[in-house]
């Protein structure tokens, strides 16, 4: 039934089986600091009675945004912008729910106005018409072990914050849906080629993210079925990944 509690493995406890899912706002500052906008708007999905709220896509680099408006936590936040983030996540929690954030890094999936030269896993430009994309640059190891300790950095200020759980982005053509897919990821080394590979990423994500907020915090991942591409990440790869997880 709907209004059944759920209990996840971790022990956190949701109230029933509701769950606003994630849409991006664009409400934060151009600082990338959370706004009194999005806690009045989280306050009232709150006061809507809804198990669980997922924030949409707090980014762990500013120089890759999903969209300008974007929440960013790349590196420890000001006093004033940890007050902000106290803030959202207090408003986000008065009706007694779970509020998790989505945090996410847009690898190529970044328009120009925000990085013309985006990093990605390899350099296979974003197919889409209009030119807003610009030309990835494949990432280094330094590169790539920022990016993990970025998933970790952020999702333990937004615990410590009072965000009652994270959801680490793997979706939607974002960077670890990249790593994840043979067609935007044709690395010939341990990030690339098999599956195993190209998931060793999301999952060593996963992994940092585990060590640093504890074994009660709830963590999830947003997967795709499939990239619904010819040559792309299929739906009995994300089965394996998925068992992994």
């Amino acid at each position: 039934m709907i209004n059944e509690t759920l209990t996840l493995p971790c022990g956190a406890e949701i109230a029933n089986r509701l769950c606003k899912a994630a849409m991006t706002e664009g409400l934060a500052d151009p600082s990338g600091a959370a706004t009194e906008a999005l806690a009045r708007l989280y306050g009232i999905w709150s006061d809507g009675g809804a198990g669980l709220l997922l924030s949409g896509n707090v980014q762990i680099d500013g120089d890759h945004l999903e969209r300008p408006g974007n929440v960013i936590v790349d590196a420890q936040p000001s006093a004033a912008a940890r007050a902000a983030l106290e803030a959202w996540a207090r408003a986000g929690t008065r009706g007694g729910n779970h509020f998790w954030a989505q945090i996410s890094h847009a690898g190529r999936q970044c328009q120009k106005i925000v990085n013309p030269r985006p990093k990605a896993p390899s350099a296979v430009k974003l197919g889409l018409p209009g030119g807003q994309f610009g030309d990835p640059v494949p990432m280094s190891e330094n590169d790539i072990e920022a990016v993990i300790e970025g998933f970790a950095r952020c999702a333990k200020v937004l615990v410590d914050a009072g965000f009652t759980g994270v959801q680490l982005h793997a979706a939607h053509g974002y960077l670890l849906s990249q790593f994840l897919s043979p067609r935007s990821n044709q690395r010939a080394d341990q990030w690339g080629g098999a599956l195993e590979n190209r998931a060793r990423l999301l999952l060593a994500c996963v992994a940092r993210v585990r060590a640093v907020v504890g074994p009660r915090v709830p963590i999830s991942v947003k997967l795709n079925s499939a990239d619904f591409q010819r040559g792309g990440f299929d739906f009995n790869e994300s089965l394996r990944v998925a068992k992994w997880l």
